[in-house]
């Protein structure tokens, strides 16, 4: 089966030095690279790197993604990563769900 948007090679070697799961922080469980908002975009800024057993229970509500899409900018801006024009398009796409609060009891009524 071929997967529609799959993380480039240059995206997965991103991970590479990264041992622990983005969302509980273990480390002894395998990690997959989580596309955040389905696999509408292969940009690093859609990935979340998550253990296969918080993987299995990702409710893709829009307060999840929106932290998830938060964390992931974070750590790649730390890691001295240089946006690309996927990721600019990406986030400009997608840019109300990196606003949302973590607290926001409406953030689920604001997905558009």
């Amino acid at each position: 089966m071929k997967l529609k948007y799959p993380f480039t090679e240059e995206t997965r070697n991103l991970l590479l030095y990264e041992y622990s799961c983005w969302d509980c922080g273990r480390s002894d469980r395998g990690l997959e690279a989580h596309h955040i908002l389905g696999r509408c975009s292969n940009s690093p800024l859609n990935m979340y790197l998550i253990c296969i057993d918080c993987h299995k229970v990702v409710g893709h509500s829009q307060k999840e993604e929106s932290k998830y899409l938060q964390q992931t900018i974070k750590w790649l801006l730390s890691t001295g990563y240089e946006l690309k024009e996927v990721d600019i398009t990406f986030y400009i796409h997608n840019k109300l769900l990196y606003n949302i609060s973590k607290d926001d009891g409406n953030a689920d009524k604001k997905r558009s």
